[in-house]
């Protein structure tokens, strides 16, 4: 007998909570942050979040004499307030009556929810990712979405912010990223805030991605080395060339196919896992043309690595309430009749976003392709 919209609905409420989980695994990022738990969901108040910016420790020490000492001031200004805005996105998609209407049994019914809402939201899934790493998610109508990518920008709230790694030396970094001046400016500049930089050369790509990694390692080391690194395939074939057979010590993400590495092959970095990043592409007009930058002035792909410390990423959601504005983890809604056509329709909805607060644990390199 056909298929109803709401026996299809009621499958797809039942794969709405593994589906929603894997986004979380299809990307090892949103992976490692859940993974060290810095992750709220379910954030409810404001339009944005404020959270706390501490760059440096936040005391200091007081050497004790004759024991009559005062201990030295404890109000170092090292403690900041970033601010990030939280997207609102719909993914929207319909299902033709007609294709109701004709899908009887369980065969046709998983094939409806593979052609249509499973694939709808891998989709949404590419473009989010797509965005994080490129910032061009103008092309889908993400951008909204935080993107590493300082050349491009991302805008969440109605105005454009500047993407969260430059390609510039410490001294000359003066962006605004999270609401916070970097250390490089001529005014405002808030001490620390920055993030490791290196332009790599022929025949110097490992010693640049070394110098990266220990100088944002060191930083806040009580969340542990630079664990994740992320590059585009031009730049991870030159490494793993340049690598002896012996030292090449492959790791793999299964992504959301469930397969372990059939989505992304690695390698390891010191402590962390160096990964291809599919959707990594410097060719794209979002990386402007630099010639300090992923693409250079001639329009040129030269590459890029991006290195992460995933304990200093959050991520959070912005709703509650499952039954009307959702809890904006790629929930999805419907079905509703589409008036004047024979098709019904279901929305996917996201309301997310990831932040940092410890810039300088992070960096990238540039021009690792070349």
């Amino acid at each position: 007998m056909p298929t109803s919209a709401d026996v299809l609905n009621f499958a797809v409420k039942k794969l709405t909570p593994q589906w929603q989980e894997q986004f979380y695994q299809h990307h090892p990022v949103l992976d490692k942050i859940i993974l060290n738990g810095n992750i709220d969901k379910a954030h409810t108040g404001a339009p944005f979040l404020e959270f706390p910016v501490v760059t440096n420790g936040p005391g200091q020490v007081t050497r004790i004499e004759t024991g009559s000492e005062v201990y030295s001031s404890v109000r170092r200004t090292v403690g900041n307030r970033g601010q990030v805005y939280c997207p609102r996105m719909i993914y929207s998609f319909v299902i033709p009556g007609k294709d109701l209407a004709e899908a009887s049994g369980e065969t046709a019914i998983a094939r409806l929810l593979k052609v249509y809402p499973e694939a709808a939201i891998m989709e949404f899934h590419e473009h989010i990712v797509s965005q994080f790493v490129n910032g061009n998610g103008a092309d889908n109508n993400v951008q909204g979405f935080v993107t590493l990518n300082g050349n491009s920008t991302y805008n969440p709230a109605g105005s454009d912010l500047t993407g969260v790694f430059q390609y510039d030396a410490i001294a000359d970094q003066g962006d605004t990223v999270f609401n916070l001046t970097k250390s490089g400016a001529a005014s405002g500049a808030v001490a620390g805030w920055h993030n490791q930089y290196a332009i790599s050369s022929a025949g110097n790509l490992r010693e640049n991605l070394r110098d990266v990694y220990w100088r944002a390692s060191v930083e806040g080391k009580q969340g542990g080395p630079v664990d994740l690194m992320l590059c585009d395939i031009i730049t991870f074939n030159k490494y793993y060339e340049d690598l002896d057979a012996s030292v090449r010590y492959a790791t793999s993400f299964k992504g959301e196919t469930g397969k372990r590495g059939a989505s992304r092959q690695g390698l390891m970095f010191q402590e962390a896992e160096f990964y291809v990043e599919p959707s990594l592409d410097t060719s794209l007009a979002s990386f402007g043309t630099d010639d300090k930058g992923p693409r250079k002035a001639d329009g040129s792909s030269a590459g890029v690595t991006y290195m992460l410390k995933t304990d200093t990423w959050h991520m959070y959601t912005l709703g509650e309430d499952s039954g009307m504005e959702t809890k904006g983890d790629f929930a999805i809604r419907g079905p509703v009749k589409v008036p004047g056509q024979d098709a019904w329709e279901w929305e996917i909805v996201l309301s997310m976003q990831l932040y940092c607060d410890r810039l300088n644990a992070n960096g990238v390199v540039t021009q690792t392709a070349l």
